[in-house]
């Protein structure tokens, strides 16, 4: 089957905009031959009407999702690209020792596009290595993508030996168990750290503490953002920005690689490797090749940001105590649980906590505040705590979609299958008659129909 011309250019367009794809002359062929495989697989076979059909339905469909998988390639393996991972092993101890030394055990990495698993498992041993104590860390390795068939097999954990082409044979022989003649299995420890979840990153569902997109040390973007129009890269990496914390980092391929595009991040040039830097608004530009000693003395305690939060966070404003009696805020004096929510968004878990337990020592029937708390201590790895927040917020507000969202998310963590789909299907039952652009209370802006697109996701994900 061949596309006609006509064809071919109103699907790029309608691509285009809908998904943010771009499909210009020298690769037809690639948007030729996913339309046609997501045509044959569809209820409507013929490219004309499957056109027309698409056009009619919402940036929401499941068929948009769908086609996305088919117009994007998936190919990576285990430790793909030496240079980067001899990247990450320079930076990742300074920040490891930084957090150390304040006191903070935390650690946030995403892979955005992870396919269908090698990278974020990658990452995840590359920190068993780094971190001997890792029993005593809060660590987070978040694995997204688009593509549900991609990601239920990263769940599964089973590899063939094309996933190991480059990889030394030492790693396979301490992360992996034979299941077969040709087929090996992730070691349970490390896939106990990744948490896979369906997520379109040209879609503005990020980032939020409800979808544990925010305040990440290390995003691996890799191999995406080509896909991309100019428009939806610009998109793309400004909300990528956004979830990283100050210190963080961003890493993207090497043909992806642009000063104008990342800025206001900062490149640092490593031995066959660019990295972008995000750095305090009022720093100074640091070298541009890797002297931990010039880059990481900003890291171990990220300070509030005025330029950052517009003037939610004052820097000399101290944390009242919970104990001390404390008068109501002036009409345009930022709340406790606004400015709780800002330094959540920027790392500072521990003083955001502490904000909302002074929100909730006012007011225990507070359930935004009992909400960002579940977000919080989900963030700080406590689940039973976060579990708990959760349960009184659902208690205090049985309607809080963005509630059930999160305890689903994290029962499906846990492995508790039927119990997280449950609340997946309450939040399609809350938002069926809520408008799409509507925002949902509790979310970070997160629309009725961003929300109900990847609650959806996460049942077709876990069915």
């Amino acid at each position: 089957m061949r596309l006609a011309d006509e064809v071919r250019y109103q699907a790029r367009a309608l691509i285009a905009s809908r998904l943010g794809l771009d499909f210009p002359e020298s690769r037809k062929a690639d948007l030729e031959r996913g339309f046609i495989r997501a045509c044959r697989s569809s209820v409507v076979s013929a490219p004309e009407r499957y056109l027309a059909w698409l056009a009619t339905l919402s940036d929401e469909s499941p068929e948009w999702k769908r086609l996305a998988s088919h117009l994007t390639v998936g190919e990576t393996y285990f430790f793909r690209d030496r240079a980067l991972f001899e990247a990450l092993e320079q930076v990742l101890p300074p920040l490891v020792d930084a957090r150390r030394s304040a006191g903070i055990r935390r650690l946030r990495l995403w892979s955005a596009g992870c396919a269908t698993g090698e990278e974020p498992y990658s990452l995840a041993m590359l920190l068993d290595r780094l971190l001997p104590d890792s029993s005593d860390w809060a660590l987070t390795v978040l694995a997204t993508d688009i593509n549900p068939d991609a990601l239920e097999a990263a769940r599964r954990g089973l590899y063939r030996e094309w996933s190991f082409r480059e990889t030394p044979q030492w790693i396979r022989d301490r992360y992996f168990h034979r299941r077969g003649p040709e087929t090996f299995e992730v070691d349970p420890r490390i896939r106990r750290v990744v948490t896979f979840a369906p997520l379109n990153l040209a879609e503005d569902g990020y980032p939020t503490v409800v979808t544990n997109t925010s305040a990440m040390d290390l995003i691996l973007c890799r191999n995406v953002l080509m896909y991309f129009t100019r428009d939806a890269q610009r998109a793309v990496v400004a909300r990528l920005q956004r979830a990283l914390a100050i210190g963080g980092w961003l890493v993207v391929s090497p043909a992806e690689a642009s000063a104008e595009l990342f800025r206001p991040l900062l490149p640092v040039n490593f031995p066959g490797a660019i990295l972008y830097r995000k750095e305090p608004v009022s720093a100074v530009a640091p070298p541009t090749t890797w002297h931990p000693e010039a880059v990481w003395p900003t890291l171990p305690a990220p300070a509030p940001l005025v330029d950052t939060l517009s003037g939610l966070i004052a820097p000399e404003a101290p944390v009242t105590p919970l104990s001390e009696e404390r008068a109501e805020p002036l009409p345009d004096t930022p709340s406790d649980l606004q400015r709780a929510r800002a330094l959540a968004d920027l790392g500072s878990l521990e003083r955001a906590r502490e904000l909302c337990e002074i929100a909730l020592e006012r007011d225990r029937l507070d359930s935004e505040a009992h909400l960002l708390l579940a977000a919080i201590c989900q963030e700080q790895g406590e689940m039973a705590a976060a579990l708990e927040a959760l349960r009184r917020t659902i208690y205090l507000a049985p309607d809080c979609a963005s509630a059930h969202f999160l305890l689903g998310s994290l029962l499906l963590r846990q492995g508790k299958l039927r119990q997280g789909q449950r609340s997946m299907e309450t939040v399609l039952n809350l938002l069926s008659s809520v408008p799409r652009d509507e925002a949902v209370a509790g979310s970070d802006g997160l629309t009725a129909g961003r929300l109900l697109e990847t609650a959806r996701a996460y049942l077709e994900l876990r069915g």
